[in-house]
């Protein structure tokens, strides 16, 4: 207890009362403070870790739900959290060292995460990431003391570093500027308040969600190193949720988000409004639509369908951390400079691009969550394998990270994808590609092809322990038919199957390429992730219908419903 009162004289001591502080950042410096004195006390320990980071995230957000018109939640908050990390061992044998044989998926170190205070108080401060530390030093440490005892039983084949040396980086950026004023709030209630309205005036609409999230996150990043680093990640974001009863009585689903990191990259509110009219026509159209058959054959994906696809299907694939883990398929573990796709395309990583032709892209950032700066990975050159993606967790050959450790608040950074880009030397038309499909179709002795034109999601698997497929999840597809009847919407469509296969079956690239922003999952919790990517043609793709739920339209009447 002396040795704490002690450090906390010495942190008052050192705080400045005043000073020019314009060009820093009053947070930062207070955080700095108190790292550096908890840092001289682990040192002393008898195990002291030889890496310590924290990550502090201060997050203010303002949310609006409506449900059929009906304001469901209005929510402001603040917080400010923080997750602490620490190495015990060396560079070369950490308190990770052992758990590529024990099937840890994650190989990370355990981190903590709690909040902290609102007020720039450096004993508050110090408290309470004092508290925060010890919890993180006391898993660690257990972490480290049963990676030797395995030690003696597991043999390193490859002798691979645990963690990567890195260069320390410093860096600041302004705080953002707040991205909605009362007025403008006040005129985004009115018009989602309409929209959900508008869409719920037809009667066998059963579903009607219209949600708005402003978020203003700035994240504070130290390190033992003597990285310091600042950076915002602004979050703005509209999604619109329907469904409709179709007359079969089942549920017919739609859904669209426009997510960006400023209120730039959503629609005005004169294009919102036209993209309702679209939406209550597919909507109408879709309740007349025939279920989906089970389908195996030719089927051009949207730029948007392909860069789910791609992102699914390969990208997961290609973060290179998976390959420590022996419980993981490890795809493309023995494909590196070896051709594993069409010698047309090509695909980048690159976080560092902020926007596509005018349109914002989700996955940008300056510094991964591990402090690395964020740079352009070639991942596939004409067909070929040449990088993977990469964070401080080394595997063989490829020992240093590229900028793509990334983790939500609260969470162990994990090499993850950014701005994922897909690029095909071969490339033709719309109408070109229709007439490929439609030829492609005849040969195969198939009435009609796919048009997948909007998606909603997807996942993957890529353990040993399940079937290598994926499953992408598209919400407009249209059947188009090889004898010359007008293109028809069905419902009810999963995409699946293998990754390796697909691959195999592209048959040509469209001209235009479209940008899709979103969120993606994986061990590291939800990040921001983007892609750019033309259309393409599949010459054999598997789908499956997906279970339909039937629905009973309530007979009291909706209470938006005018009287």
């Amino acid at each position: 207890m002396q040795k704490f009162k002690n450090l906390i004289f010495a942190l008052i001591l050192v705080i400045p009362a005043g000073g020019n502080i314009e060009a820093q950042d009053t947070l930062m410096l207070l955080l700095d403070k108190v790292f550096t004195a908890l840092e001289e006390e682990y040192k002393e320990k008898e195990q002291p870790p030889y890496f310590i980071d924290i990550r502090v995230h201060e997050i203010k957000s303002n949310l609006l739900r409506y449900s059929f018109g009906i304001l469901t939640a209005q929510n402001a908050t603040h917080t400010r959290l923080a997750t602490t990390r620490m190495r015990i061992g060396s560079y070369e044998k950490d308190n990770t060292s052992a758990e590529a044989g024990e099937g840890n998926t994650n190989l990370r170190s355990f981190v903590n995460t709690d909040r902290i205070p609102l007020d720039n108080d450096s004993l508050s401060l110090f408290r309470s990431l004092y508290q925060n530390l010890q919890i993180t030093y006391k898993y660690t440490l257990q972490q480290y003391k049963t990676s030797l005892k395995k030690e003696s039983k597991q043999e390193d084949k490859e002798n691979v570093p645990s963690f990567s040396r890195e260069k320390t980086s410093v860096y600041f950026e302004l705080p953002p500027e707040s991205q909605m004023n009362d007025k403008s709030f006040t005129e985004w209630k009115g018009l989602l308040k309409e929209i959900a309205k508008d869409i719920s005036s037809d009667s066998d609409v059963v579903n009607s969600e219209v949600a708005m999230l402003i978020m203003e996150e700035r994240i504070y990043y130290l390190n033992s190193e003597g990285s310091r680093i600042i950076q915002n990640r602004p979050q703005c974001q509209i999604q619109l949720m329907f469904a409709v009863k179709t007359r079969s009585g089942n549920v017919a689903p739609i859904v669209k988000s426009y997510i960006g990191q400023s209120m730039v990259a959503l629609p005005s509110a004169d294009e919102l409004k036209v993209e309702v009219i679209q939406i209550k026509q597919i909507l109408k159209d879709l309740k007349n639509a025939p279920p989906a058959d089970p389908y195996a054959g030719p089927a051009i994906l949207s730029p948007e369908a392909a860069g789910v696809f791609f992102h699914e299907i390969f990208g997961h694939r290609i973060e290179g951390q998976r390959l420590k883990n022996i419980y993981d398929n490890q795809t493309f573990k023995d494909k590196f400079g070896k051709k594993v796709i069409n010698e047309n395309i090509s695909i980048i990583s690159d976080p560092t691009i902020k926007d596509y032709n005018g349109i914002p892209l989700f996955g940008s950032y300056k510094y991964d969550d591990e402090g690395v700066a964020g740079r352009p990975v070639v991942i596939i050159e004409n067909g070929i394998l040449k990088n993977y993606l990469m964070s401080r967790v080394p595997v063989k050959d490829l020992l240093q990270s590229n900028g793509h450790g990334r983790a939500q608040v609260g969470l162990a950074p994990f090499s993850r994808q950014s701005n994922l880009i897909i690029k095909s030397k071969n490339k033709v038309s719309d109408m070109v590609m229709r007439k490929m499909l439609i030829r492609e179709c005849k040969k195969q002795g198939k009435p009609y092809g796919y048009y997948i034109k909007e998606v909603y999601g997807g996942f993957t698997t890529t353990d040993v322990f399940s079937p290598q497929v994926f499953n992408i999840i598209p919400t407009v597809v249209y059947r188009v038919y090889t004898d010359g009847r007008p293109d028809e919407l069905v419902r009810g469509v999963n995409f699946i199957g293998t990754p390796l296969t697909v691959f195999s079956e592209i048959i040509a690239a469209g001209e235009k390429y479209e940008v899709f922003n979103g969120f993606c999952g994986a061990e590291s919790g939800n990040i921001p992730v983007s892609t750019v990517s033309p259309a393409f043609l599949i010459k054999k793709i598997e789908t499956q219908r997906i279970p339909e739920t039937k629905v009973v339209i309530p007979s009291l009447q909706s209470p938006i419903e005018e009287k």
